[in-house]
Order: structure tokens, then C-alpha cells, then sequence
């Protein structure tokens, strides 16, 4: 299993166990301790799966899960609350704001750890969240399309990034280096989608190293700018020190550039559209 999981949870014997489960199967751990922290940090790194304290120091579980519920970039996200003992109600309470699942304590690691690890795999096979970013993808960006098609006067524009010319990096360096670049895309367009207080904001991954985001009109040029300056100041740390000396991928006497970051936008005043293919055609230009 591969991914990030946030931790929202003051308890510190909780987070040392799960930390130490998870991260012998592999994942990223990210702690929290308070409900507005914990807020906070699954808009800027949207991980795969969130494991949240019925009872935090700041507001109650059920509210941050109303919350993660409500937030376009964190509506996705797979939530397990971990509550009291055997406590009915906070279960009740829990799965009705929205959790995935109730775990009571006292926690078994290993128990969690299988949970999580059955749901995401279950969503994987299912289509709607891309097992490398952790993203919402194929019906989840539909879906979201199909939103925007029903708005044909909206205020709305429609971002793709494109990651460009990867393939070198992944036939002389293999998939991982290049599914690593991919993956720090993903986190590079959450932490910029972060910088504002927009919060309905959508980010999903369109299959075949594109991304999408539905924002408002007025943040598409600073968005862009900003992922892309992002993008430009890390890309040589995917690439070997060779290569960086070099300043591009050497393979079989032939010299491959950089992989770069794409932006294209449309609005509906590029319409009108008619149906996701229409949208898609634009975006393609």
C-alpha cells in the first residue's frame, strides 16, 4: 500500500501506534493534534485516508467530519473516526456526518491498517480515486464536469496541467522515478490551491499524467503561474546528479529535455459546451 494518511488526533499513544503500523506498510504518516489543524493540513496535502478522534481539544470529531464533508478538495478523502469505548451514539454521530467507518477504542493497530488499506483498494479497482496521487479520479471528475456543464453562466474556469515529456525520465530511471514526479505535481497544485481561502475549489487527476482543477476566473493566471514556478524550482530533484550536470535525460546517444508543466484553461465564455467531450476538446486546444 502506497500514500499518505493524516492522523487528527491529540491522543499521543494513538498516534505512535498507528504511525508505527503505517508506516511499516510503506505510507507517509502526517500527525495532527487539533480539529482546525487537522483542517488545514488535509486541504494543503489531500492524503488518501484520514483517521480522526471523536474528541479533540479544540471541536468535536463530528464537526471536522462535517467540515471534510463540505471542502470540494477533502469531500473524497476516506475518513475513519476512532472514538470512545463501545460508545453507540458517537458511532451513530460519526457515520452520519460522513465517516467511512468507526473504529472504538482501545485501537488495534494492525485492525486499522487492514480497514484502510481494504477501502482504498476497494476504490482503486472501483475508478474514483487514482492509486499514485491519491487523487479523485475518473466518475469523481465526471462528475464534477458534468457539474460545470450545468452552469453555463457561471463564474467558473477549468484548468488542466499537463506533466509533459515524463516517459524519458521513466524508461531511463523506471516508473517509480517518473510516478515520484507525478506525485509531487499532485502536492504542488494542493499546496498552491491551499495559499487562498477558496475551499471549493476541485482538484482531481485526469488519467495519463493530466490534472484538473475547477477554480474561480479571477485565481486562474496567479494559479498557474505559481504551480508552474513551483514546478520549475523542484523538477531537477527527480533526475540524477547526471543529468542535472547535463541539463537534460541521455538515453541510447539520444538527449531528451526536462519534463515540463503544461496549463491550458477554458471558461464558459470559450462555450458554449454541451456535453464532456466538448469541454475536453477545449481544453486540449
Amino acid at each position: 500500500m502506497e500514500g499518505r494518511i493524516l492522523l487528527i488526533d491529540y491522543h499521543p499513544n494513538n498516534r505512535k501506534l498507528l504511525r508505527q503500523q503505517f508506516e511499516l506498510e510503506g505510507l507517509e504518516v502526517i500527525e495532527t493534534t487539533t480539529g482546525e489543524e487537522g483542517l488545514q493540513t488535509a486541504i494543503r496535502t489531500m492524503p488518501q485516508a484520514i483517521l480522526l478522534n471523536a474528541m479533540l481539544p479544540d471541536m468535536l470529531g463530528v464537526d471536522v467530519a462535517t467540515r471534510l464533508r463540505e471542502i470540494a478538495r477533502t469531500k473524497h478523502i476516506y475518513l475513519m473516526m476512532l472514538g470512545g469505548e463501545d460508545d453507540h451514539q458517537q458511532r451513530l454521530t460519526g457515520l452520519d456526518a460522513g465517516a467511512n467507518d468507526f473504529i472504538n477504542s482501545p485501537i488495534d493497530p494492525e485492525l486499522v491498517a487492514l480497514r484502510v488499506r481494504n477501502a482504498l483498494n476497494r476504490r482503486s479497482k472501483d475508478n474514483t480515486i487514482d492509486p499514485t496521487t491519491g487523487m479523485p479520479a475518473g466518475r469523481h471528475v465526471q462528475d464534477e464536469l458534468l457539474n460545470l456543464l450545468r452552469q453555463p453562466e457561471g463564474d467558473w474556469a477549468l484548468v488542466r496541467f499537463r506533466v509533459r515529456k515524463v516517459d524519458p525520465l521513466r524508461e531511463v530511471h523506471g516508473f517509480v522515478a517518473g510516478d515520484n514526479l507525478v506525485h509531487g505535481v499532485a502536492r504542488i497544485l494542493a499546496e498552491v490551491l491551499a495559499n487562498d481561502d477558496i475551499e471549493d475549489d476541485f482538484l482531481g487527476y485526469g488519467g495519463q499524467d493530466d490534472f484538473v482543477i475547477i477554480t474561480k476566473q479571477t485565481r486562474v493566471a496567479s494559479l498557474i503561474a505559481e504551480a508552474q514556478e513551483k514546478f520549475a524550482a523542484e523538477v531537477g530533484t527527480y533526475y540524477d546528479e547526471a543529468d542535472c550536470e547535463r541539463g537534460y535525460v541521455e538515453s541510447d546517444g539520444q538527449q531528451f529535455p526536462f519534463a515540463t508543466l503544461r496549463a491550458r484553461s477554458v471558461t464558459p465564455a470559450d462555450g458554449p459546451f454541451y456535453d464532456i467531450r466538448s469541454l475536453s476538446e477545449a481544453l486540449a486546444g
